[in-house]
């Protein structure tokens, strides 16, 4: 987190100097206070006048430097935590597919979430609090010796004493606040999986059941941040009754030092006032020192989260396809046991079509994931032009691929189909009409804004939507994985002609359900039922 307090550390030091200048004059007009009460008391008025506007003037003074402060230290915090959540973002897109499917998708929200916002509280926004605290303590210390070194030894041997509580319990605390985070965690992954899956739970009618669940994992949540809180709660009655012990302590020797003749009326005024300042800002300061304590392994894990992502190779993408793609002798096992793929032969050679055919299970999306890069073969080769997949690091750079589910985001049309790319209008007209979506190829359409998940167009505009995008990318080979998935009888016979219409491209269609008629289009059928 270091980072992040070293890029803004202009914040940081601008609200430094407002604090300590702050500081100086809230303790000074304490000294004030006293002068205004002797003056009163002994009727001088003029001086009682001249030393009250003072007071008010320093007043002023302090709540002006109080609020620059206020002002510098949001800032801070606010560019911490935005370059915090920024690189938590980028880690989670440059992630290499098959990595990001380790985790579920939950903890990553609550890694940008959950875990960003505690860091932003209880480190950023601690840091510039811990010096207000810090500078309070050396200024009101040192008037104190100003105005009496045995009432500041006093006050701060027995003020000082709460300090050392968040140290005595800080295993406790790290471990509660890690009980915490992973239970969140944990809770924020399950609600977005049950509401990824939110029409199958009415569609089943199991309301009752999945909130039964959530109420499980949601209580084993608010138990772990209950007990977070109340171990906090524990710490901050155990340091307020012990500084409030002091604070009489203190306030008994003040009383003994006026019947004794060596304080004034102010002075006892003085003194009681800058207790009070020392006071609240030690028990604050054990409060912040709490949180820095606690949330240091969130910390450590956030860093270790953001090197391991920051260590991961750039991939330098093939960006030529000239001849074929094979698939010689390969072999596939998830587990080591059950070969998925088994002595698999294919040579795609470029500009051709290849139709991909078989059951669930069989194998064929495999064989594509394996193109991908998703996973390595367990056994055989796979070369493209040649070169072996191994020494490549991304394909991405001359394969498309569109998958059975239409993905499409909350953004307009035009974006959806450029994926932020400066394409001409004329073009996304182009191949609007050649997928068969002429009323939408105009500029208006273009800018009606998608509603999450595409569910302002129907299934079949969704799918062919995803594959004028893949069109308008415009790479060497095109993968349709189950494109005619989910679609009426109508609209499918549309897709497939659409995918036969294109020209120039090397397409490798996986589908279990093309028209049988229409096979004898591809320059090859690989039938996984018969190998």
């Amino acid at each position: 987190m270091k980072k992040y307090q070293k890029r803004n550390s202009r914040y940081f030091i601008e609200a430094l100097v407002c604090i300590f200048i702050g500081t100086v004059f809230s303790v000074t007009l304490q000294f004030f206070k006293g002068d205004v009460l002797d003056y009163a008391i002994s009727g001088e008025i003029q001086k009682t006048v001249y030393y009250a506007v003072m007071l008010f003037g320093f007043i002023l003074c302090e709540i002006f430097f109080y609020y620059l402060y206020d002002r510098f230290s949001s800032d801070f915090v606010a560019a911490c935590t935005g370059e915090l959540k920024k690189d938590i973002f980028t880690s989670i897109i440059r992630k290499s597919y098959v990595e990001y499917k380790k985790h579920p998708q939950g903890e990553y929200i609550a890694k940008y979430t959950n875990e960003a916002d505690m860091i932003k509280e209880r480190r950023f926004r601690m840091l510039p609090m811990f010096w207000e605290i810090l500078f309070k303590i050396i200024f009101v210390s040192a008037a104190l010796f100003v105005l009496d070194w045995r009432i500041a030894i006093i006050t701060i041997a027995l003020l000082t004493t709460p300090l050392y509580i968040p140290k005595l319990i800080e295993k406790s605390l790290q471990n509660e606040q890690q009980a915490h985070i992973q239970a969140v965690e944990n809770n924020l992954a399950k609600v977005n999986d049950w509401l990824s899956g939110f029409e199958i739970i009415k569609n089943y009618s199991v309301e009752h059941k999945i909130i039964e669940k959530f109420k499980k994992v949601n209580d084993t949540a608010m138990e772990k941040m209950l007990k977070d809180m109340q171990l906090g709660n524990l710490s901050g009655l155990i340091t307020t009754l012990i500084s409030y012990l002091s604070y009489f302590v203190v306030l008994i020797c003040a009383t003994w030092l006026v019947l004794k003749g060596d304080f004034s009326a102010g002075d006892f005024f003085v003194a009681i006032g800058m207790i009070d300042q020392l006071s609240y800002p030690l028990i604050s300061l054990a409060g912040i020192t709490r949180q820095l304590i606690a949330i240091k392994p969130a910390c450590s894990e956030m860093e270790e989260f953001l090197k391991n992502c920051e260590e991961t190779k750039k991939e330098s993408s093939q960006k030529n396809f000239c001849k074929d793609i094979r698939f010689d002798d390969v072999s596939f096992t998830y587990d080591n046991q059950r070969f998925i793929l088994e002595k698999f032969n294919l040579i795609a050679e470029k500009g051709k079509r290849y139709l991909l055919k078989g059951p669930s299970g069989c194998g064929k999306t495999t064989a594509i994931n394996l193109l991908l890069k998703y996973y390595a073969v367990t056994d055989g080769d796979i070369k493209i032009d040649g070169i072996p997949l191994e020494t490549i690091d991304s394909t991405y750079g001359i394969m498309t691929v569109v998958r059975q589910e239409a993905i499409l985001f909350n953004d307009t049309l035009r974006n959806n189909l450029t994926m932020y790319q400066e394409v001409p209008e004329c073009r996304l007209f182009e191949v609007l009409k050649s997928v068969g979506l002429e009323r939408y190829a105009c500029t208006n359409a273009l800018d009606r804004v998608i509603t999450e998940s595409g569910s302002n167009f129907s299934g079949g505009e969704r799918k062919r939507i995803c594959l004028a995008r893949a069109l308008l990318r415009d790479t060497d080979v095109l993968i349709l994985d189950e494109p005619l998935a989910n679609l009426d009888p109508s609209t499918a016979e549309r897709i497939e002609d659409l995918i036969l219409s294109i020209k120039n491209k090397t397409i490798l269609v996986v589908s279990h359900q093309f028209t049988e008629e229409k096979l004898d289009s591809f320059d090859k059928v690989i039938d996984f039922t018969e190998r």
